[in-house]
């Protein structure tokens, strides 16, 4: 025999009143469950992801946001509120309630800016609708530079250069919850804009296809040398070893060769690793620049370009160096 267990409405489940705000203001049970699901109710969700390397000060935030009021203008916003959230090194945050407050934002500060967060909520009613729709308009923009140099800190030392580059490769991202998407375009696109009018360094397309193809170098470079090597003591071989030349030369030579060949083609190993290295940490200027430790972190990673560009043209003189030795080795004997 089956059990059937009934649950019945008592009768107040809807009838009831609720006190809601400061002023505990008494509404009944039915207009609070509207309103909830009415705020609360399923939206979409539009994301967009920008890799430019931006360079971004507090003018440029502040352009932004004059963009998303004038925007405001164009519907009508029965409610509204924002934050903006700024993440520095160390997991430290400070929290602003309105953009007004976030211009007190203390620029002597000394720890670099990781990212900022600036999020907008809209109640919209379209035209020709009489309720009102929510809207999530939420922006995160990092600084590449102080992702970097946290990353540096924390992880591994064998954890270096293209894991980085990967890491760090979303200067700017912007999602949006919406319920119309005309009226969640008009805001991305906004954002497009001021992205393409924000200052920027240009992709170095060299720069990519050497970061595609580095990690080919240190086999390449090791495998260059071996094939030169093996070449030139094939050339030396009737110079000492012939029918006429003594037991003492001849063990000479073999040593001479097998010593070199396993010199050279470590340090070819290590030559190769020394370029990729180079390639793969050149640095590529994105940044936040909000407070004086950013722009101490700026000026480091500026600074590391010159040592990276050091470090380049010394692996390629170095490699090169290796072949001409080995070119060289029969005046060893």
């Amino acid at each position: 025999m089956s059990e059937i267990i009934e649950h019945r409405d008592n009768g107040n489940g809807s009838s009831g009143a609720v006190s809601v705000g400061d002023t505990n203001t008494s509404i009944s049970l039915k207009v609070y469950q509207d309103v909830y699901h009415q705020i609360t109710g399923r939206t979409e969700q539009i994301r967009q992801r920008y890799p430019d390397n931006l360079l971004i000060e507090f003018s440029e935030l502040e352009q932004l946001h004059h963009k998303v009021m004038q925007l405001c203008d164009v519907h009508n916003i029965i409610a509204k509120n924002e934050s903006i959230a700024v993440f520095h090194d160390k997991e430290r945050k400070e929290q602003f309630t309105s953009f007004e407050r976030f211009k007190a934002y203390n620029a002597n500060a000394v720890s670099p800016t990781v990212s900022v967060v600036v999020q907008y909520n809209f109640s919209i009613i379209p035209a020709g609708l009489q309720r009102p729709q929510e809207y999530a308009v939420t922006i995160r923009l990092t600084s590449r530079v102080a992702m970097i140099e946290q990353l540096e800190k924390e992880a591994p030392p064998f954890m270096r250069g293209r894991f980085f580059n990967y890491i760090g490769d979303s200067s700017a991202e912007v999602t949006i919850d919406y319920a119309d998407y005309v009226i969640a375009r008009g805001f991305l696109e906004a954002f497009d804009e001021w992205i393409r009018g924000c200052p920027a360094i240009p992709k170095k397309t060299w720069l990519i296809f050497l970061r595609q193809w580095s990690n080919i170098i240190p086999n390449s470079v090791r495998l260059i040398s071996a094939v030169l090597l093996g070449f030139f003591a094939t050339q030396a071989i009737p110079l000492f070893i012939s029918a006429t030349s003594s037991p003492h030369i001849s063990a000479k030579f073999f040593v001479l060769y097998s010593t070199a060949m396993i010199v050279i083609l470590s340090l070819s190993r290590a030559t190769g690793d020394l370029v990729e290295d180079a390639i793969d940490s050149y640095p590529v200027l994105s940044y936040l620049k909000l407070n004086k430790g950013d722009d101490k972190l700026i000026q480091e990673f500026k600074g590391r370009k010159t040592m990276t560009i050091l470090q380049f043209l010394g692996g390629c003189l170095l490699a090169v160096a290796l072949n001409i030795i080995s070119s060289k080795l029969e005046r060893l004997m």
